[in-house]
């Protein structure tokens, strides 16, 4: 019986919930948050002039990645999705940029941050970024098969709506394989 060694980057601290999205009623503005309840609030609530309402709900997860060589955890609780670069508009750059990159068997994901409260991104550092793609590419098992996830630079957050934000489930597989 081989034993296999174990991975240098690991899924961690995975806690299963939701995606909430909620729209403003009167600018129908939308934001989201990770929450862990089953049955989400649904009733509408005032933020001073602003009624939010719940919207839509998608099933996620949040997690951490640890360091097995040096012990460290990173939380990615910024993160709210993958995006596939396929799930972009065929004339964008982000596109044509995955394309390339397929032909190399490099497949393209962007790191979909929430919005802060006031609208405006949430950067993950590209630190981070760098022990995601560690993590996920250390997870593969087609031998020349590469994932590079990439900062949204290119505006992404305020472009899609919610649910094209997509998952590729045997890249984010956490079922133990022993």
């Amino acid at each position: 019986m081989t034993e296999t060694a174990e991975p240098r980057f690991q899924l961690a601290d995975i806690q299963p919930g939701y995606v909430i999205i909620e729209r403003e009623m009167y600018s129908k503005v939308a934001r989201s948050y990770f929450s862990t309840e089953p049955v989400p609030p649904k009733e509408p609530y005032r933020e001073g002039l602003r009624v939010w309402s719940f919207w839509e709900m998608a099933q996620s997860l949040r997690f951490s990645v640890r360091d097995n060589q040096t012990g460290e955890t990173h939380r990615f609780d910024e993160l709210l999705g993958l995006l596939y670069y396929g799930c972009c508009k065929p004339d964008s750059e982000l596109y044509r940029i995955g394309e390339l990159a397929l032909q190399n068997k490099i497949f393209i994901y962007v790191a979909i941050a929430y919005e802060a409260p006031d609208g405006s991104r949430l950067d993950i550092p590209l630190e981070k970024l760098g022990v995601l793609n560690r993590a996920f590419n250390g997870r593969l098992q087609t031998k020349d098969k590469k994932i590079l996830i990439l900062p949204d630079y290119f505006g992404l957050y305020k472009e899609l709506s919610y649910g094209q934000i997509m998952l590729d489930f045997g890249l984010t597989a956490i079922e133990d394989k022993s």
